[in-house]
């Protein structure tokens, strides 16, 4: 009888609060168990941007297939994420690797989302966007002050996602007001 209640009980959430279990909604896999394929044209972007990272000979460069959430950390995507880390030394005289990737999609007519652009000290961030695909680059080597020194951190790092956009003009990925 009390095996029989606790069914009572279970069997609801099961069908009904399928997001809602340990990871609290969080959860990385489509609702059905299906996951949605990565278009070639994310995967093509994202073996494009590994590969310009690649040039510079100090930087180790991951590439992971994986979904990514949108801009406000609510939707997921299929899409891949770049991570490219190193000395800060390894790249002293050179282009910055995020500018050369900046200049690699505005050579290639993607739009700059600019209201998803920052730039600090030694660190920049920056979306673009082109054919229901959005590409975010962040990252660098933060640069500071101290008494009234310049100082650079000696590890850059930089983490780029491509991700597509299947339904419509951006609004679920760059939330309300997007374009594509």
């Amino acid at each position: 009888m009390r095996l029989h209640r606790l069914r009572l009980l279970v069997i609801p959430f099961m069908f009904f609060l399928h997001g809602t279990g340990l990871c609290e909604g969080m959860d990385t896999g489509h609702p059905s168990g299906m996951n949605q394929p990565i278009p070639d044209k994310v995967l093509g972007t994202c073996q494009t941007i590994a590969a310009i990272l690649s040039v510079y000979p100090t930087l180790e460069v991951r590439k992971s297939e994986e979904p990514i959430r949108d801009l406000q950390g609510i939707t997921e995507r299929p899409g891949c994420r770049i991570i490219a880390f190193g000395p800060t030394w390894g790249i002293a005289g050179e282009i910055d690797p995020a500018e050369a990737l900046r200049g690699h999609f505005q050579g290639t007519g993607w739009m700059e989302e600019i209201r998803y652009a920052a730039d600090g000290p030694g660190t920049t961030s920056f979306a673009f966007r082109k054919n229901r695909m959005l590409c975010r680059v962040s990252g660098g080597a933060h640069s500071w002050i101290e008494d009234g020194k310049p100082f650079t951190s000696e590890r850059y790092e930089l983490e780029a996602w491509c991700a597509s956009n299947l339904v419509g003009g951006g609004s679920e990925l760059l939330g309300a007001g997007g374009t594509s």
